[in-house]
């Protein structure tokens, strides 16, 4: 054998191991903008739960602010204790029970049955809720709900607001006068001429007054005149209140027998004296304790314009004149008050216990440019 030293290094076979197969490594992403943006501000998951809820709630409270911003229908009732205002009540207790019925007639359609026997029929019972009205007696009482909070009631609520002539002669129906409409008025005041003859008729305009438009502005002058006005008796145009302790003073003297002509300086002195007998007692008691009523001091019987034009009727759509119409009247006086009517947008209404002297000029001249009309019913002398 020969020795390793003769053998050609070309002759041995190396085996050399295999290579390690190469594995790739992972290449990484690079975040895009919008996630490299969130994580730079710090935003996290508690984050975005927080503006997630704080969406749901700013959802949810416009969603009620819109709810309560919804108006909701109301029926109104008006007041006033008069037979208008009762009558008032009664159509709207009908309407509020046609609504009942037409809500019920939606839930609870209308269902035809036909038997073709003679036996008894059992219809099925109708719930008490789907058929309670409201009680409209309890509405007026006071015992209505403040805004649906509670049962606190509103106290009759209307006070001497907006009824059926619930605030001085304020309506919400045609007005009628003895019998006439008034038309397109709504709200009223009346000139009553308390001259001797006249004053018998007082408590019978003032009690039709009040039943059609009750508390309606009432001023009393003496006389039904229009003349121009003097300075002497340009101080006494005032209107004075007949709850005031004037008043009594006032009644005793002129609707007594005091002389018509007596001068300026001696009714400046003439005061009230309890030892006399009040003339027309029942009737002054009835005027002293009126509100809303008011008289002129005595300044002669042809300045009734006083009255006319005075700032206690004119918030009135019309105005009601109860006079004898005997005295004096002037067409400058009678244009002076019709600019002051068409400028304050009222008619006035006349009614005559007799048609005297003048009571063609004033219908021509006053009630006629005015649009209003004169009232011919005849009233009872007691």
């Amino acid at each position: 054998m020969p020795d390793d030293e003769d053998i050609p290094v070309a002759a041995i076979a190396v085996e050399e191991p295999a290579p390690a197969p190469v594995v790739a490594a992972p290449v990484s992403r690079r975040p895009n903008g919008f996630v490299r943006l969130w994580r730079q501000i710090g935003v996290g998951s508690l984050t975005l739960s927080i503006l997630l809820h704080a969406g749901i709630l700013l959802f949810m409270a416009s969603y009620f602010i819109v709810r309560q911003m919804t108006p909701k229908q109301v029926d109104f009732l008006p007041g006033g204790g008069t037979q208008q205002g009762a009558k008032a009540s009664a159509d709207l207790a009908e309407k509020v029970q046609v609504k009942q019925r037409q809500k019920l007639s939606k839930v609870l359609p209308m269902q035809r049955v036909v038997v073709n026997t003679q036996t008894d029929v059992t219809l099925p019972d109708m719930p008490l809720d789907a058929i309670a009205l409201p009680d409209v007696g309890s509405m007026m009482g006071g015992k209505m709900g403040s805004g649906g909070f509670g049962s606190a009631g509103s106290g009759g609520g209307f006070g001497s607001g907006t009824g059926m002539g619930g605030m001085g002669g304020m309506t919400f129906k045609p007005i009628f006068m003895f019998g006439m409409e008034l038309k397109d008025v709504k709200k009223i005041a009346v000139v009553m001429d308390v001259s001797r003859s006249m004053t018998r008729y007082l408590p019978i305009v003032t009690k039709e007054l009040d039943k059609v438009a009750f508390g309606s502005n009432l001023v009393l002058y003496f006389g039904c005149g229009l003349t121009a006005e003097t300075k002497q008796n340009k101080a006494l145009d005032k209107t004075i209140l007949t709850t005031d302790d004037e008043f009594k003073t006032y009644w005793q003297v002129w609707e007594g027998k005091t002389p018509l002509n007596m001068p300026m300086e001696d009714r400046r002195k003439l005061q009230y004296d309890s030892s006399v007998p009040m003339p027309l007692k029942d009737i002054y008691e009835m005027m002293a304790k009126r509100k809303n009523t008011w008289y002129i001091d005595f300044c002669g019987i042809t300045y009734a314009w006083t009255a006319l034009m005075s700032k206690e009727v004119e918030q009135a759509d019309a105005i009601y004149w109860f006079a004898d119409f005997q005295d004096k009247v002037t067409p400058d006086m009678m244009d002076k008050v019709l600019k002051r009517l068409k400028a304050r947008k009222q008619k006035l209404y006349i009614h005559a216990s007799v048609k005297g002297r003048s009571f063609e000029q004033v219908r021509d001249g006053l009630v006629i440019p005015s649009g209003g009309e004169v009232i011919e019913t005849e009233l009872p002398k007691k």
